[in-house]
């Protein structure tokens, strides 16, 4: 192995779907970063999981504090390179190209497939979650005051007040994807316009590449020309496509990456893989089910993540009270795990739950059971 002459950070914006990763897609990563290893480049990926993959300001908070963790780490003053992957999901029609760069004219979404990704309905889950407020009627403390949230005008006023948005909630605050095929283009160009006025984020030349994972062929598609040119993002993908594509074995591990979503429970957890981990969360959760599983647990757990999951005194970002609100409403998942690194950190997690007055809505509305773990305890 070679000395060490490069790092490298790459950061996946994916959404919170369930079937989002299969065994198939880490074993490339994982191969491919130890072939880097070999050549002294150090490839470090992290992945934020937000619902719709939106680029929001807590997105955009997410990458930064990313980005700026990973450079404290670097205790040997190496070069470092920084990478930003925007993936949406969809299901593509039978005549829409294949090819790993593809113009979106050439691509094609099968009109409400259940593979399609769930936030091309946010708006009407935005609805939904404003009758509730409406007729559940909150008390929450605005500025010393108890205020009893009764109508759109008071709920303009909690966003405004408690989650710095001022607008409406439905259509505004949080809005549908409009279209699937130019989604993840959107939300770089979203990416791009927070970067270049983020003083800290500007120098760092962050490179962002766009595409939609299609789980009809599982395989990714870039729609952004392939510009710019990522070596180990495009071979990770490539090496995807081709097992995918050559191994009957693979096969069978990509089908229920195909079948409707189905998890069995919902996870709220850090972004940093060093603090939690999916599997270590799902497989905790089906033995404490009693359902038999494999060694990798695909479309088993809806998971969301978040750099400041584990600051009780912010609320949460738009997207994520969406996906909460999805997963527990529409996809029954009234388990959901709270997963922190130990047991202070997800204590702090779920007071942040507690004190965000529309998440702790929902939890009380739908009887939901939080399921509290860490790493250290499970490891």
């Amino acid at each position: 192995m070679q000395r060490r002459k490069e790092l490298q950070l790459h950061v996946l914006v994916g959404c919170a779907d369930a079937r989002d990763l299969s065994q198939v897609q880490l074993d490339a990563i994982s191969a491919t970063r130890e072939d880097y290893r070999n050549n002294g480049i150090e490839v470090d990926v992290h992945v934020i999981r937000a619902a719709g993959s939106f680029i929001t300001p807590d997105v955009v908070m997410d990458i930064k504090r990313t980005l700026e963790e990973a450079q404290r780490l670097n205790n040997e003053n190496l070069p470092m390179r920084f990478f930003v992957h925007i993936q949406t999901h969809g299901h593509l029609t039978e005549d829409s190209q294949e090819n790993y760069i593809c113009h979106v004219h050439d691509l094609h979404i099968v009109p409400d497939s259940p593979l399609n990704c769930g936030m091309l309905a946010a708006t009407h889950v935005a609805i939904e979650i404003e009758q509730m407020i409406v007729d559940e009627q909150p008390e929450i403390e605005i500025r010393g005051k108890k205020v009893k949230i009764t109508n759109d005008t008071q709920i303009k006023q909690m966003l405004r007040e408690i989650y710095a948005y001022d607008g409406y909630l439905a259509g505004d605050w949080i809005t549908s994807i409009d279209a699937l095929r130019t989604h993840p283009r959107h939300q770089r160009t979203v990416l791009e316009k927070a970067i270049s006025i983020d003083p800290e984020l500007k120098v760092l030349n962050i490179l962002i590449t766009c595409g939609i994972q299609d789980y009809a062929i599982h395989s990714l598609i870039r729609v952004d020309d392939g510009e710019p040119a990522v070596p180990f993002w495009d071979t990770v993908q490539q090496e995807i496509r081709k097992q995918s594509q050559n191994d009957r074995t693979a096969k069978e591990l990509l089908i229920n990456q195909s079948k409707k979503q189905r998890p069995y429970a919902g996870l709220l957890s850090m972004s940093d893989p060093k603090q939690s981990s999916r599997s270590q969360a799902a497989r905790y959760y089906m033995k404490l089910r009693g359902i038999a599983y494999d060694d990798y647990l695909p479309n088993t757990i809806f998971n969301m993540t978040g750099t400041s999951f584990d600051i009780p005194s912010t609320p949460f970002g738009p997207y994520v009270i969406a996906g909460f609100y999805f997963s527990v409403k529409h996809l029954s998942l009234t388990d959901q795990i709270v997963m922190g690194y130990d047991k202070h950190q997800t204590s702090r997690m779920l007071q942040k739950v507690e004190n965000d007055p529309i998440m702790n809505m929902i939890v009380k509305k739908f009887n939901v059971n939080l399921i509290p773990l860490n790493l250290v305890d499970m490891v």
